[in-house]
């Protein structure tokens, strides 16, 4: 009868202790599986899927307007955050570039703008330097259905 004490106080305590090992992630209990975090895959693109958001900026969607029609697609989208403007300009930069945009223009100072250009894509992002929080507004505008600037034109 003792032996079977201990063996029954050895199973507890071995259930005890699995049951406070985690779960690994692949196991299938149906359940959305976490994926691995990485700097990269932090940041996100919101109304448009080439233009990448740093995950320190907050979308702002009261001070936020998009149009979508059959000829175009436009958006003014506002963010803002505690970043250093450097950084965000130059993530900015970094970004649109693998996104295939080509930068047409830069004006940097107090209030900074760098305008891109793609096939059938305009972007402008101006990004303001205030004392507590950078304001970021991106008025992006895409041609759709192979509208381009002389059929507009008409």
């Amino acid at each position: 009868m003792r032996m079977v004490s201990r063996f029954v106080v050895v199973l507890l305590m071995f259930g005890m202790f699995a049951a406070c090992t985690p779960k690994s992630p692949s196991s299938g209990e149906g359940g959305a599986q976490p994926s691995e975090q990485t700097y990269e895959n932090l940041n996100y693109y919101y109304e448009f899927d080439d233009i990448l958001i740093p995950k320190e900026l907050d979308f702002k969607a009261d001070e936020s307007y998009t149009l979508d029609n059959k000829k175009f697609r436009a958006g003014i989208m506002r963010f803002s955050g505690r970043v250093v403007v450097q950084d965000l300009l130059q993530f900015f930069m970094n970004n649109m570039a693998k996104d295939n945009w080509e930068r047409t223009s830069a004006v940097k100072g107090k209030m900074s703008v760098l305008s891109f250009e793609k096939f059938n894509k305009s972007c402008v992002i101006q990004v303001d330097d205030s004392f507590a929080k950078a304001t970021v507004t991106i008025i992006a505008v895409e041609t759709k259905d192979g509208s381009t600037e002389s059929n507009l034109s008409k």
